[in-house]
C-alpha cells in the first residue's frame, strides 16, 4: 500500500506543485519544494486525525494485555493507544473466564461510595479512569494476591498517524487511498492559501471528497434512498 510519502508525492502532483518526471521528492528534507513538502505533510496527518476522531477508519483495531500486580490500582495502557474498541469497553480475564467493565460515573462517584476504594484489596469488578498524564486505568476493587501476575486482555483503536517516510497511509485499497488525497489536497490548498480553517468544512469540495472517503470506507454499502420506505 501507499506510504507517507507516495501521499505526499500524489498531493503534490495533485496539487500542481510538481509535475515533471523527475520532480518527485525523495525524502521529506529535500530542499526543493521545502515549504510545500512540509504543508502536505500536515494536511495529511490532520486528515488522518480527521477520519479517526469521526470513526470512520477501523483499520487500526488491535489488542494488547496488563498483568495484574498485588496491591497496585493503576496501569497504564499500550502507547499507541487512541480509545478502547466497541461501546462497552472491558477487560477480559480469561483465567475466570469474565469481563471487567467500566465503573458508571467513573472516579467521582466511586470516591463517595467507598472512601477506601484506592486501598481495599480483592477481585477487581470494574475499572474507571485514572486521570494523570498517561491513558490509565485503575481497578476496584485493587488486585489482592490472588489475582498476582494475571493478565487482562483488552481490544483497541491504536494511532495510525503516520510520521516516517515509510509509513504506511491506514488505507485498505487504492480507491480509499485516491479519494483521502483529493481531501487532503483541498485542506493543503487552505492552508498554502492562509484561509480560515474553520471555513474548510463548509467548501464543497473538501466535503465531496470528505463524503467519498467515507461511502468507501464503510463495510456495507450507502443508502441509496432517502425519506421513509413504505412495504
Amino acid at each position: 500500500m501507499a506510504t507517507f510519502l507516495d501521499g505526499v508525492n500524489r498531493l503534490l502532483r495533485t496539487a500542481t506543485i510538481i509535475r515533471g518526471d523527475d520532480d518527485a521528492i525523495m525524502t521529506f528534507s529535500d530542499t526543493q519544494h521545502s515549504a510545500d513538502i512540509q504543508l502536505a505533510q500536515i494536511a495529511i496527518q490532520s486528515e488522518i486525525t480527521e477520519l479517526v476522531s469521526d470513526q470512520l477508519l477501523h483499520y487500526e483495531k488491535t489488542n494488547s494485555t496488563i498483568t495484574l500486580v498485588t496491591g497496585t490500582r493503576s496501569y497504564a495502557l499500550a502507547s499507541n493507544f487512541i480509545r478502547f474498541f466497541g461501546s462497552h469497553p472491558s477487560f477480559y480475564d480469561s483465567t475466570n473466564n469474565v469481563r471487567i467493565f467500566e465503573y458508571p460515573g467513573g472516579e467521582d462517584r466511586l470516591m463517595n461510595i467507598d472512601y477506601q476504594y484506592k486501598t481495599n484489596q480483592g477481585a477487581p469488578v470494574c475499572w474507571y479512569w485514572e486521570s494523570t498524564t498517561t491513558k490509565q486505568v485503575s481497578f476496584y476493587n485493587v488486585p489482592d494476591s490472588t489475582y498476582n501476575n494475571r493478565s487482562l486482555s483488552y481490544e483497541y483503536e491504536k494511532s495510525v498517524l503516520v510520521t516516517n517516510t515509510t509509513d504506511t497511509l491506514p488505507f485498505h485499497n487504492n480507491e480509499e487511498y485516491y479519494a483521502f488525497i483529493d481531501m487532503a489536497t483541498r485542506r493543503f490548498q487552505f492552508l498554502l492559501e492562509k484561509q480560515p480553517a474553520g471555513s474548510l468544512p463548509l467548501d464543497a469540495t473538501y466535503a465531496n471528497a470528505k463524503a467519498r472517503v467515507a461511502n468507501l470506507i464503510r463495510p456495507t454499502n450507502p443508502n441509496q434512498r432517502y425519506g421513509k420506505r413504505y412495504v
